[in-house]
């Protein structure tokens, strides 16, 4: 039988809570059985009382015996600035001595007397009062990665020392006040005569200069990340291999050096063969991921032995860029490009070999002595899939660089998925830090009665801080490269995340924390260094420490003007956030013409996704109540097109009057940023993603109606971008 009172501690001190505010603002309890399962899923024994015991006992005191935290993150928005330091109580006159070695090299240091810092805690231990005290440290310590040591008596201990600003970056164009508008797109969706069945960098090249023309500021993308080579189809961008790296699949390879050196390359390009196979992915209306991903693959490993030939190890200048490129990348980059190796090799043997779990147990961990020896004798095939990085973030950094060079207040911004595949290359290159029995998602509300499992293990916050943010940190330089800002997704998950248990949905999960403190102060510094502002998706159920501390930290907020509404009107114009990012609806949700006509509800009672009918007809009731207070609130701010009334039984039709007066209206509000989807532009009802369904329906394949050039090419369009920046300027 299940000891539910040492379970209860061993959740206390691992940060799992045993109540939250549900989505109606009430209080709810997680039940014992819930909490239980959590902590059988973070790897405890529940059947093993006497180990249970144990296990509750260390995690108590194990800090206490350890002069020092394993790293130490100053935050102003903490409330202290100082180190804990943790030593059995003494008197007066029991001296220390701590010093700080600077990532520069430098040093500072400086003595003190133990009993003359401030107590902050106690604990009792055979018979010995440990004390853990507040050590206070220069103000003046400059921002940065540090290392410090502390000394007490004949005890000594080092560790990370991490100086963080109270704030994110801003541009001047943001800290100004400007307001400016944008696009937010799903790269793979852009259509051209150039591109090989997918939007890639070549495109979105193309889309900045449009939009720039446009007056535009900004071009939200959505998560590049690394997807799975071997296998194209599992294309979700939001469930990707590692969020550290790009999907080689964006790259524009007719823009690639080595392609512009190679004749051969060119033949090929130029045959009718190739011609037909291209214009045969161009044509589809979804992403032919696995035609897309064969062909590109056989230009990448021409385009490698043309690197290798001209470049590598021969001092170039471009062996000279890619030597640094590895350099920076360090242990992640040899990580993520021995994972691909061994993928491959795996995969031609089996083709069921999708991700580590399937291989050998010799190879299922990366620091295993298998693993070493593979990536000695396969070296030249760790080296092509490093090169396919170092292209891809080439061709990324040039684009960001047109941005800032049109004049772009912002430029892109990039997508931060909040978890990442388990059979990934990320969770390989990181096992110790992340949980694998158990996977997040979201607590039940009034769409979901069970919750939302996404599947994605999420990072273990005691192994993360142990393991001193390493992973954390790498996710942030990765992402804040080339960019301008970048959106996180489900920022609340810097404070908390919902994890369920396996083999049961997700009301059967809880809520477990993370330090926010830690967490927020290493993201300032990041965004400080990359001088890369941060928006923080903070939609749904948002706890009051978010909304205390984000807005402190300066984050941008993310506003959606479908939930700007409750029973008695829309939200004002003045009253959004004025550091915020505010779009009429995103990747998730139906496009303006799916939500006036409710195409979207009828497409989810075709997919079973409505228990009742009642369901059905409650939220096709709801959405007419909502277009009934969008009308109103257009009237009211003479916005409201000719000819319309504030009824939608009668206003019953999405036209481009209205799709434009419902974005004109948004563009007026106090936002700094405003976004519009090319898909509202070209009047596209077919969605994108449909949350909550996987094979039911082929997410992220959709394509745009046009090309982008089409698009803009129209007076129509012109006039409505020109129109948007009036207002946005006014």
């Amino acid at each position: 039988m299940v000891n539910h009172e040492l379970v209860a501690k061993i959740a206390h001190l691992r940060g799992i809570s045993r109540n939250y505010i549900d989505f109606r603002g009430y209080s709810s309890e997680v039940p014992i059985e819930n909490v239980s399962a959590i902590v059988r899923a973070m790897g405890y024994d529940l059947e093993n009382e006497a180990k249970l015991s144990d296990q509750a006992w260390q995690l108590d005191t194990h800090q206490w015996k350890k002069l020092l935290e394993p790293i130490t993150v100053l935050s102003p928005l903490r409330g202290t600035w100082g180190v804990s330091i943790y030593y059995p109580d003494c008197g007066p006159g029991v001296p220390g001595q701590w010093t700080v070695e600077l990532e520069t090299g430098a040093t500072e240091s400086a003595g003190f007397d133990v009993a003359a810092q401030p107590e902050t805690g106690e604990y009792w231990m055979d018979g010995i009062r440990y004390v853990r005290r507040l050590l206070p440290l220069p103000q003046s310590l400059p921002l940065g990665y540090h290392r410090l040591t502390v000394k007490i008596a004949d005890q000594e201990m080092a560790a990370k020392l991490v100086v963080t600003p109270k704030t994110c970056f801003h541009s001047e164009a943001m800290t100004r006040g400007d307001k400016i508008w944008g696009t937010a797109i799903q790269l793979y969706t852009l259509r051209s005569d150039n591109n090989w069945g997918m939007g890639d960098f070549g495109d979105l090249d193309v889309l900045i200069r449009e939009m720039a023309e446009q007056g535009a500021d900004v071009i939200g993308l959505n998560p590049i990340h690394a997807l799975y080579p071997n296998s194209p189809d599992h294309c979700s961008p939001y469930s990707p291999s590692d969020r550290s790296f790009l999907n080689v699949l964006y790259v524009d390879i007719p823009r690639v050096v080595e392609f512009e050196n190679s004749p051969a390359l060119k033949r090929k390009y130029g045959t009718k063969k190739f011609a037909a196979r291209v214009a045969k992915l161009r044509e589809t209306d979804s992403v032919n991921y696995a035609g897309v991903s064969e062909l590109k693959f056989e230009f990448f490993a021409e385009l490698y032995k043309m690197f290798k030939k001209n470049h590598l190890n021969k001092g170039t200048d471009r062996d000279q860029a890619f030597q640094r490129y590895l350099e920076k990348q360090g242990s992640a980059l040899q990580q993520h490009a021995v994972f691909s190796a061994l993928l491959a090799h795996f995969s031609s043997e089996d083709e069921s070999c999708w991700g580590w779990p399937t291989w050998p147990e010799a190879y299922q961990g990366h620091k295993s002595e298998e693993v070493k020896q593979f990536a000695e004798e396969n070296s030249d095939a760790v080296t092509y899939w490093c090169y396919l990085q170092f292209i891809a973030d080439e061709q990324l950094k040039e684009l960001s660089a047109l941005a800032e060079s049109l004049g772009m207040k912002i430029g892109l911004y990039r997508d931060l998925a909040v978890g990442a595949d388990r059979g990934g290359a990320e969770v390989w290159s990181n096992r110790e830090d992340f949980c694998l029995d158990a996977s997040i998602g979201a607590p039940p509300d009034a769409l979901g009665p069970s919750g939302q499992n996404w599947g994605l293990p999420p990072l273990d916050p005691v192994k993360l801080k142990a393991d001193g943010y390493s992973t954390f940190i790498t996710l942030l330089r990765n992402n804040m490269s080339a960019c301008g800002a970048l959106r996180i997704d489900h920022a609340l998950a810097l404070l908390r995340l919902w994890w369920c248990p396996p083999g049961a949905d997700a009301s059967y999960g809880a809520y477990v924390y993370y330090d926010l403190f830690d967490m927020l102060g290493l993201l300032n510094l990041e965004s400080v260094r990359n001088r890369c502002m941060v928006i923080a998706e903070d939609l749904g159920t948002v706890p009051e420490e978010v909304m205390r501390y984000f807005p402190q930290a300066e984050l941008y907020s993310n506003k959606v003007f479908y939930f700007e509404m409750n029973q008695g009107g829309c939200t004002e114009p003045q009253h959004y956030a004025q550091k915020a990012l505010a779009i009429v609806c995103n990747h998730d949700m139906p496009t303006v013409n799916a939500y006036w006509d409710k195409s979207d509800l009828e497409l989810r009672k075709q997919l079973g996704m409505f228990a009742t009918e009642e369901d059905f007809v409650n939220e096709a009731n709801a959405r007419e109540h909502a277009k009934f207070l969008i009308l109103e609130l257009l009237q009211r701010h003479g916005n409201l097109p000719q000819g319309m009334v504030v009824d939608p039984a009668i206003s019953k039709e999405m036209t481009k009057s209205l799709n434009e007066a419902i974005h004109y209206q948004l563009a007026g509000t106090a936002s700094q940023i405003i976004a519009v989807q090319l898909e509202d532009m070209m009047d596209i009802k077919t969605p994108v993603n449909v949350p909550g369904t996987s094979d039911e329906y082929p997410n992220w394949r959709r394509k745009l109606t046009m090309s982008s050039t089409e698009l803009f090419a129209q007076q129509g369009i012109q006039a409505f971008c020109k129109k948007l920046g009036e207002i946005r300027k006014n």
